[in-house]
C-alpha cells in the first residue's frame, strides 16, 4: 500500500519549465497546519485521510501520545503540508517548494462549488493558479517506490481566480481570451506578452509568475 499519494508530472520537452507541476495530497504523517472556516489556526503533525474528486476530504492529527483527532475538509478553508525530504529524490519536485497548499476556491468544472484544489502558484500576486484534476488527461502511469508518476500532458487546463473573484477555467484553446481576461489590465505586462494563442500554452505559468511580479 503506497503511505504517500504524490502526482508528479513527466515534462515533455515542448511544455517548457514554466509550467507548475501538482504535487498531490500527502496521506503519511508530516509536519502542516490547517485554517478553519472560523480563521482558526491548528498546527502539528497530520496526514490527508480521504480524497473525494481529488480534493481532501478529511484530515488527521496526532499528539505526540498518538492521539488522533479527525476533521472534516468541509470545515477547513486551508490545508499546508509539509514535503518530506525523501519526496525530492524523484528530480521532478523543486527544492524551493517546501509546502503542499490547498485552498477552498470556488470550482468552475462543478458549478462554482467551492472545493479544496491544490495552489500550483505562491501565495503571493493577483492571480492564483490551482490544479484542474479533470484537465489532465492520464495517459500511462508509472511505479517508483512511493510515487506515483504520470506521463500526462496532452490537453493540460488550470483554474484560476484574480483576486480572488470569479475563476476562470483556463484551456489551451481558449489561451487568447484568458490571456486578455486575465492579464488585459496590466501596460506592462502587455508590453511583453501582447498576445497569446494556443501556441504559447506552454508559457501560460511563466506568464502568471510574470504578471504577479509586474503588475502589483
Amino acid at each position: 500500500m503506497k503511505i504517500l499519494t504524490v502526482l508528479i508530472i513527466l515534462l515533455q520537452s515542448s511544455l517548457g519549465l514554466a509550467q507548475y507541476i501538482p504535487v498531490g495530497a500527502i496521506t503519511m504523517w508530516t509536519d502542516g497546519y490547517v485554517v478553519t472556516m472560523t480563521n482558526d489556526t491548528i498546527r502539528g503533525e497530520m496526514r490527508i485521510g480521504t480524497l473525494v474528486n481529488d480534493s481532501p476530504a478529511g484530515v488527521i492529527f496526532r499528539n505526540a501520545d498518538k492521539a488522533k483527532t479527525k476533521l472534516k475538509g468541509d470545515d477547513l478553508r486551508l490545508i499546508a503540508q509539509r514535503i518530506p525530504d525523501f519526496a525530492y529524490s524523484s528530480g521532478y519536485i523543486s527544492r524551493d517548494r517546501e509546502m503542499v497548499i490547498f485552498e477552498r476556491v470556488p470550482n468552475p468544472r462543478r458549478s462554482n462549488k467551492p472545493m479544496l484544489l491544490e495552489r500550483l502558484s505562491p501565495l503571493e500576486g493577483r492571480v492564483a493558479l490551482y490544479f484542474d484534476v479533470s484537465g489532465w488527461k492520464k495517459t500511462t502511469e508509472y511505479t517508483f517506490g512511493n510515487f506515483v508518476l504520470e506521463s500526462n500532458r496532452q490537453e493540460l487546463s488550470y483554474i484560476v481566480l484574480k483576486n480572488g473573484q470569479e475563476p476562470v477555467l483556463a484551456r489551451r484553446g481558449d489561451l487568447e481570451a484568458v490571456h486578455e481576461k486575465l492579464f488585459g489590465d496590466c501596460p506592462t505586462f502587455i508590453r511583453n506578452y501582447p498576445i497569446a494563442t494556443r501556441r504559447d500554452w506552454n508559457q501560460f505559468g511563466e506568464m502568471v509568475a510574470a504578471y504577479n511580479e509586474l503588475c502589483q
